[in-house]
């Protein structure tokens, strides 16, 4: 019985053959004319109003560390803890919510070697081994007393630490406050878990001392510690899997981060996401409310963060959002340039059609065969 020839040669049909009818365009000069004016009427209405939106959105500006500050809440040396005030005084209706951020240039966090320079499998709270982390963070895998840091890298252990906190007694209208617990991404956070064995428990006030009965009563590692939030008085037990031979961030940084919220802290969350440039902002909190006139907002600074070293600066920011995010009047303006530019070659063309005029071959005699 005769074997059927193998051949690799496509059915013969339009698709796998490639004989699909098309439709090539000609474009004769009042088309070119027509589609030149329609970009620029609808690109110029498009850009007028999105820099009447962004115009609309209210924002302030205060720069509290740098050459040219407004403030002198300045540090040569990091973790100072320099206090000061900073105030924004309203001079305007505005419909809140605010949002507050910090602010900050010559900082370039795009750059390959700081981006690349985290772990993620160890964010994730899964345990590495310090030759993992040579191949991933490269940069802060131990410190002085050789201690495993966990998270390691550049960006973890590059973090923002200036303390920013409303003041409410001189803050008008009273009774204002800053929210700050949903500042990061929701797709940001289900990649950070606090490291495996790690626990904790909210405990009563009654608790003064961390000890091997009161871990175990609680459910805890007999090595389990005592914590006591400052701002709300409340107090937690909590166990990190080998403590000793580890730097955990809340111990990198002491006082900022909560060592029951560990790497989910929202604050360290919003830093670990790079910057594409390197004059950006992240968002602090955010303010409920609405302003008038005569208003004023008052935030009271521990400055730990030293910028000198590198010429940078820091800076708040209070701004209102719209449709279209913050104020950013650069994409109305492009839209404008684009548009004033597609109806002005526009008029020309039409001026030079109308004027002197090329005459062209009959389209009749084309073949696209």
């Amino acid at each position: 019985m005769e074997q059927p020839t193998k051949t690799n040669r496509p059915p013969n049909d339009d698709f796998r053959q490639q004989k699909l009818k098309a439709w090539q365009p000609i474009m004769t000069p009042w088309k070119v004319i027509v589609l030149f004016l329609a970009i620029g009427v609808a690109f110029v209405p498009t850009g007028t109003t999105l820099l009447s939106k962004s115009k609309d959105i209210f924002e302030k500006t205060i720069m509290y560390d740098g050459d040219d500050a407004d403030v002198n809440c300045g540090i040569t040396t990091a973790n100072q803890g320099l206090s000061c005030t900073v105030t924004f005084h309203i001079n305007e209706t505005v419909d809140g919510p605010l949002y507050v951020y910090y602010e900050m240039d010559k900082f370039y966090q795009n750059h390959r070697r700081y981006v690349s320079s985290l772990d993620y499998y160890q964010l994730n709270g899964q345990h590495q081994s310090e030759s993992d982390l040579k191949t991933t963070c490269i940069e802060y895998i131990t410190n002085s007393n050789d201690q495993l840091i966990n998270p390691c890298g550049l960006i973890a252990n590059s973090m923002f630490n200036d303390v920013i906190s409303l003041n409410t007694a001189s803050s008008v209208p009273s009774g204002l406050s800053m929210d700050e617990s949903d500042i990061s991404w929701p797709s940001d956070r289900k990649k950070y878990s606090q490291p495996d064995g790690f626990a904790s428990k909210k405990v009563s006030s009654s608790v003064t001392a961390a000890n091997s009965t009161v871990c175990a009563q609680n459910g805890l590692n007999s090595a389990c510690q005592l914590y006591t939030d400052s701002s709300t008085n409340e107090k937690y037990l909590f166990y990190y899997p080998d403590d000793a031979n580890t730097q955990y961030l809340y111990e990198a940084y002491p006082g900022i981060i909560s060592p029951i919220d560990g790497v989910n802290d929202k604050h360290f969350q919003v830093w670990m996401r790079p910057a594409a440039l390197p004059n950006f902002r992240k968002l602090y909190g955010k303010i409920d409310g609405d302003f008038k006139a005569g208003d004023r907002i008052s935030f009271n600074i521990v400055a730990n963060y030293e910028v000198a070293s590198f010429d940078s600066s820091k800076s708040i920011v209070i701004s209102t959002i719209g449709e279209f995010g913050g104020q950013n009047p650069y994409l109305g303006v492009a839209y404008i340039v684009v548009g004033a530019l597609s109806l002005l070659f526009g008029f020309l063309f039409m001026a030079k059609q109308i004027l002197a005029p090329r005459p062209y071959a009959d389209v009749a005699l084309l073949n696209w065969d």
